[in-house]
């Protein structure tokens, strides 16, 4: 179906030619239409490759006949048609329904399907883990400019823009969030907003600049083991106060948690330690954060599911929580509109001493 032929709030899948997920397939964006002047730019999440051993066990069957954890995913959209759009977790800030204030703004949904923080330019070879030579595609930065060009072709000029994402997607949110600024120069009512994104590594640099080789506005920033404050910090050097910067986190995110448990030791298990470091880390996070760029609006929360325990949820933006969640007797929706109409507010801080 062309484009120009949807109703409003009407979703369309696009594949975008010359882009590739991981090992090859095809690779497409989903698309909503809605007020051609207001744009929801969403990254969404699925893992991580960071060096080769991790590139061993993509989201296949082969890892599961492994008996090994999946560590990234592979394909954009490997179902059908509405597939990522209809996945029960992705509601929330996605939902065409009135509880959502964002449901008339357009919106572009772009999958992640290469393991690299949709920052990769490379080539990683690397030996799989039946012993067979593979090549994975760390081609989500090359992937983003096509995408970035298709949504400008589709959405020429803006009067607001929502650059956000969740996980993975929200790693991708800072890093290339100036991009996006720089393709809409006349657009002045810009928000950044990452969801749930924090792994404590010491070799992100080695990560960004060989194993994804990310482009050098990319990987030269990342300096410390927290890339996303570093590419937070690099995208308020580069726009300073034009866009509003957001981020938000459980306190002891359960996925963020068991990631960091397997790059540091190798294991994907959850312990009550790691929970406890986990909050303190992000505890400097946020203070850096805060620290560094005026006005930096932080939502913390504690939402859980029974079987969490001791981690909280992973995400809230592309869910329920979005609007039924409550911190401080605020909602992440509220959380987000207050800071898009001028008044940034800290919600949860309390949950990280």
């Amino acid at each position: 179906m062309d484009f120009s032929l949807l109703q409003r709030k009407q979703w369309l899948k696009i594949y975008i030619p010359e882009a590739t997920c991981a090992f090859g397939d095809p690779y497409c964006i989903h698309v909503k239409k809605g007020d051609p002047r207001k744009l929801v730019f969403y990254f969404c999440g699925g893992g991580a490759s960071w060096n080769k051993e991790s590139a061993k066990w993509p989201n296949s069957p082969e890892t599961e006949a492994w008996n090994h954890v999946s560590l990234y995913t592979i394909c954009a959209d490997p179902l059908t048609a509405m597939y990522s759009i209809q996945m029960d977790e992705n509601n929330g800030i996605h939902s065409t329904g009135s509880e959502n204030p964002m449901a008339d703004w357009s919106e572009v949904m772009i999958p992640y399907a290469t393991g690299d923080f949709h920052t990769g330019t490379g080539d990683l070879s690397f030996t799989a883990a039946d012993g067979s030579e593979r090549i994975l595609h760390h081609h989500g930065y090359l992937n983003f400019q096509k995408v970035l060009a298709k949504t400008k072709e589709l959405f020429p000029a803006l009067d607001y823009l929502l650059i956000t994402g969740e996980s993975a997607g929200g790693f991708a949110v800072p890093a290339l969030a100036g991009d996006v600024i720089d393709a809409y120069p006349e657009c002045q009512d810009v928000t950044v907003l990452c969801d749930s994104a924090m792994v404590p590594y010491e070799n992100w640099a080695t990560t960004a600049r060989d194993i994804c080789q990310c482009p050098e506005h990319i990987s030269s920033p990342v300096r410390s083991d927290n890339i996303v404050t570093d590419w937070f910090k690099a995208l308020y050097e580069r726009h300073g106060d034009r866009p509003r910067y957001l981020f938000t986190c459980g306190n002891r995110d359960h996925v963020l948690m068991l990631f960091w448990h397997y790059v540091v030791d190798g294991q994907f298990i959850m312990e009550a330690s790691y929970a406890e470091a986990f909050q303190k880390a992000l505890k400097r996070m946020v203070e850096e954060l805060k620290s560094s760029i005026p006005n930096f609006s932080v939502y913390i929360h504690d939402f859980m599911k029974e079987q969490l325990s001791p981690g909280v949820l992973h995400c809230i933006m592309g869910n329920l929580f979005y609007t039924q969640g409550k911190i401080d007797a605020v909602s992440p929706v509220e959380w987000m509109l207050s800071a898009m109409n001028g008044t940034p507010r800290d919600i949860g801080l309390s949950l990280l001493d």
